[in-house]
C-alpha cells in the first residue's frame, strides 16, 4: 500500500535525523576530518546518494548539527529567562537545564565537537562553516544577562558588576571545564558544579 503525503514527510524527517545523529556521533568520535560521507552513509545504513539527497556536502551536515545544537541551548536559555520566577530561580532553572543538556549523550557529542573546533581555531574554524561565534554568543548573553540583571534588582545577585561580565565568568568556567577536563568534568558532582557557577555569578547566600 502506498504511503500518503504525511507518511512520506515523516519518513523523510526520520531519515534526515538518522543522518544527523549518525554524523554527530562519528564526528565526535573521529573528528570532522576523520570521517567521510561514505562513512556516515555506511553507519546510517543508507547509500551516499541518499545522504546527498538531504545534504549537499559533509560541510553542510556539520553546519546543520552545529546550528541545531546551538538552537537547542539557546531555546533552553530563552525559556528560563522568559519564566515568571524570581531572578535566582530562573538562574537555577537555567543552570540545571544547561547541565542536563550537556550530560545527555547527544549533548555530550555536541559539546565534544564544539570544543574540538574551538581548539582547532575557534572563531575562524567556525567561520569556515558559515557560523559566527559572536552572533551565537550574543544570543546566549542576552538571556543570561537578563536573568542576572533581574537578580541584581531583587538583591539576590551581587550588584556593581555588569551582568555581561558575570555571564562571561559562567561561560569561561563551563568552556574551561570542557576543554581542560574533557573526561573528568562529567565525573564531578553536578551539584558542586552548580554551586560553583552560582558563586561565580555573584549569587548572594542569605
Amino acid at each position: 500500500m502506498s504511503r500518503n503525503k504525511d507518511q512520506n514527510e515523516q519518513m523523510r524527517a526520520m531519515s534526515r535525523q538518522k543522518i544527523l545523529s549518525t554524523a554527530q556521533r562519528l564526528i565526535a568520535e573521529r573528528g570532522y576530518d576523520g570521517c567521510s560521507v561514505s562513512d556516515i552513509a555506511r553507519q546510517a545504513g543508507m547509500s551516499q546518494g541518499n545522504i546527498y539527497w538531504y545534504f549537499a556536502s559533509k560541510e553542510e551536515i556539520l553546519k546543520t548539527i552545529l546550528l541545531e545544537g546551538f538552537a537547542t541551548l539557546g531555546s533552553a536559555m530563552a525559556e528560563a529567562a522568559a519564566d515568571t520566577d524570581t531572578g535566582v530561580e530562573k538562574l537555577d532553572t537555567f543552570l540545571r537545564g544547561f547541565d542536563a543538556l550537556m550530560r545527555d549523550k547527544s549533548g555530550e557529542e555536541f559539546l565534544t565537537i564544539v570544543m574540538t573546533l574551538i581548539a582547532q581555531g575557534g572563531a575562524e574554524r567556525f567561520a569556515e562553516f558559515g557560523l559566527s561565534t559572536q552572533q551565537i554568543g550574543a544570543g546566549y548573553h542576552r538571556s543570561l544577562d537578563a536573568i542576572l540583571a533581574q537578580g541584581q534588582a531583587e538583591g539576590t545577585i551581587m550588584p556593581g558588576i555588569a551582568p555581561r561580565l558575570l555571564s562571561a565568568f559562567f561561560f569561561s568556567f563551563i568552556n574551561g571545564l570542557a576543554m581542560m577536563y574533557p573526561e573528568e568534568w562529567r565525573e564531578f558532582p553536578p551539584e558542586a558544579i552548580h554551586q560553583a557557577a552560582l558563586r561565580l555569578m555573584g549569587r548572594i547566600v542569605t
